[in-house]
């Protein structure tokens, strides 16, 4: 799973840059290198990685007010295949209760249309990663 945020000349932002007038930049923030998966989920805490997991460079410090975007993928180069991202806050992570996981969905309804986060259940979690009708 690889973390980054954007910065512009005044440092991190705490939403996305307003592309393409924003002089934000992309900035690598960690990887966490997984063990051997089973395939099915995986899930990593960010602030003590453990049961196999490592993170390059260490530790990984969420700093406030910045907005970080995550997403796992699997091999290298043209072999790389992404999954899905999410995007997250210090503040947003620190209202995570154990066997929970943060996504984001899609609101059509509100004005204007944005992207809202959702806590769900790991168990939730694992059953939308199993339903094709979730993969795109």
């Amino acid at each position: 799973m690889h973390i980054s945020h954007h910065e512009d000349p005044s440092g991190p932002l705490d939403t996305l840059p307003d592309y393409p007038s924003s002089a934000a930049t992309a900035v690598d923030d960690v990887t966490f290198i997984a063990p051997s998966l089973d395939g099915q989920s995986a899930s990593v805490r960010l602030d003590a990685p453990n049961d196999g997991w490592h993170v390059e460079p260490k530790p990984f410090v969420l700093r406030p007010k910045v907005l970080y975007h995550a997403f796992g993928y699997q091999g290298r180069g043209s072999n790389q295949v992404n999954t899905d991202h999410v995007s997250f806050t210090a503040e947003s992570v620190a209202k995570l209760k154990p066997g929970s996981v943060l996504v984001q969905r899609y609101n059509d309804k509100s004005s204007p249309p944005n992207w809202t986060d959702i806590m769900i259940t790991q168990e939730e979690f694992n059953r939308q990663a199993q339903d094709s009708a979730n993969c795109h």
